[in-house]
């Protein structure tokens, strides 16, 4: 692994090329895979028009958290300021020019918080709302590439963190990774309805030996959330991993995971979904000191025998300690992950059954105040991703890329003082690249070529001591295009 010069200014039309080329395989695909036995058109008298397989999105609604720890009944509200920032991607990131009009505005208990402007690339911020979730609402020409973060930082005794959280579109099979046990350590899910119909979620919590509960059920209102304390259902958990199934709708959730040990703050986090279940996961971005644990979880019916490998500077890390773990059906491991020098790594986890997987970094002593990270296991980018950067003061950010399974070519663009700053970057097969960020509004990721499967996470650091505030989210996709659907009167 390499790290990366400051990004040169923008070339124009170099990452509006990638993106030609990247539409004009669509084409291709679209017209190979066009079924050959009946013509509606021609059977209709109707001559067809030419039409793309795919537009630009023209609505969008991803919704972040809010303050996550308020709105449980008997449980008192914390709060804890904090911001949120909305970003459209350069124009240069969609295959065709928008046009008309379009908006996109960051909403909370239904009102504005902020719009973006009407020129791309450009950015939003606002304060947090105390109370509810944030959306950010997205219209016409507006609606592709943009994406929003809420994110907040205290260094109060009685909690301390830095905690950066994704806006995120809505999903119906959920994973997410974090929490334990002992007195001080509290866990929150917040399930979170972006949409316009009340959503029922079923929510179970599996452990070391399995299901921990039984599965309950939480109906979320239309655009707005339930937070629920998971001490009440599996308090004395070690090992916690929470599965979220969606019915009549989408959903988002978030999973903080709070711990204060007598009158000493050890830390804060609140972790999105990890990727999907799948025999090969990634965590893109992890900062390992030595006291970093992996923690993977077994979906299905059988268990899962799993080899981790660590991806340093210089690709895959020799080590002699113990890489393989065991996972029963339906439950949860951990592994004491190897001591190396601290930096940041890539794990990559694989299985021979479909699993899920999240890397826990503390900071700071073992019986001082610290913080705590968690890193999600991410998913591979076919083609844009984004993430908008709080202007959060003494925070600073770093975007690892890593390819595995092949080689992988990528445009980066920072947004910075809103212009744009543009460069290639090619990865080999196993091996990453971290990306300064400072100064960014926001970061976006356009995939080129390559075989390999290309991941990418902004880990965020406060401070420079022992102490430092730490969080790490994976990139996801962003929205860019739509399907589009033709239809032929009949003869």
């Amino acid at each position: 692994m390499s790290r990366l010069d400051p990004l040169r200014p923008a070339v124009p039309g170099t990452a509006r090329v990638v993106v030609g080329a990247g539409a004009a395989a669509a084409l291709v695909w679209a017209a190979m895979s066009v079924p050959t036995g009946l013509d509606l058109a021609a059977a209709s008298g109707v001559e067809q028009a030419p039409v793309a397989g795919t537009s630009l999105a023209t609505s969008i609604t991803a919704i972040c958290p809010g303050t996550e720890l308020s709105g449980i009944t008997g449980v008192p509200d914390v709060a804890v300021g904090g911001s949120v920032v909305a970003a459209s991607g350069p124009a240069d990131l969609l295959p065709v020019p928008a046009t008309g009009p379009g908006t996109a505005v960051l909403r909370a208990g239904g009102k504005a918080l902020g719009a973006l402007p009407a020129t791309r690339p450009g950015s939003v911020s606002a304060p947090l709302s105390p109370t509810g979730p944030v959306s950010l609402v997205a219209q016409g020409s507006l609606a592709p590439a943009v994406t929003a973060t809420q994110e907040w930082v205290r260094t109060a005794a009685d909690l301390r963190g830095l905690v950066t959280t994704p806006c995120r579109t809505a999903a119906s099979d959920l994973w997410l990774l974090g929490g334990g046990d002992g007195p001080g350590r509290q866990e929150r899910l917040v399930l979170l309805n972006p949409g316009g119909n009340p959503v029922t979620a079923e929510v179970t919590v599996h452990g070391a030996s399995g299901l921990v509960t039984p599965a309950r059920t939480e109906t979320v209102p239309p655009g707005g959330r339930v937070a629920l304390l998971l001490d009440a259902v599996a308090g004395a958990e070690k090992t916690p991993a929470v599965h979220v199934v969606a019915d009549g709708g989408g959903l988002q959730a978030t999973l903080t995971d709070t711990w204060v040990t007598g009158s000493t703050a050890r830390g804060a986090e609140t972790t999105v979904p990890t990727a999907d279940p799948a025999t090969v996961q990634v965590v893109p971005a992890a900062l390992l000191d030595g006291r970093s644990t992996l923690r993977v979880a077994a979906p299905g019916e059988e268990e899962a025998v799993v080899s981790v490998t660590l991806l340093g500077r210089d690709g895959p890390v020799a080590t002699t300690a113990d890489t393989v773990l065991t996972v029963p059906a339906a439950g949860v491991g951990e592994l004491v992950l190897p001591r190396v020098p601290p930096d940041t790594y890539s794990v990559v986890v694989r299985s021979d059954v479909p699993v899920v997987a999240a890397v826990l970094t503390p900071t700071g002593s073992a019986q001082g105040p610290g913080d705590i990270g968690w890193a999600a296991s991410g998913p591979a980018l076919p083609e844009v991703s984004g993430m908008a950067l709080p202007a959060t003061r003494g925070v600073t950010r770093t975007l690892r890329l890593v390819s595995t399974g092949g080689a992988s070519s990528a445009t980066v663009t920072l947004v910075v003082d809103g212009q744009e700053r543009t460069r290639s970057v090619d990865l080999l097969s196993e091996r990453g690249v971290d990306i300064d960020l400072a100064g960014a509004s926001a970061v976006w990721v356009s995939r080129s070529s390559g075989s390999g499967a290309l991941r990418g996470a902004v880990t965020s650091v406060a401070g420079t001591d022992a102490a430092r505030g730490l969080s790490v989210v994976p990139l996801a996709p962003v929205a860019v295009t739509s399907p589009v659907s033709r239809a032929f009167p009949l003869p």
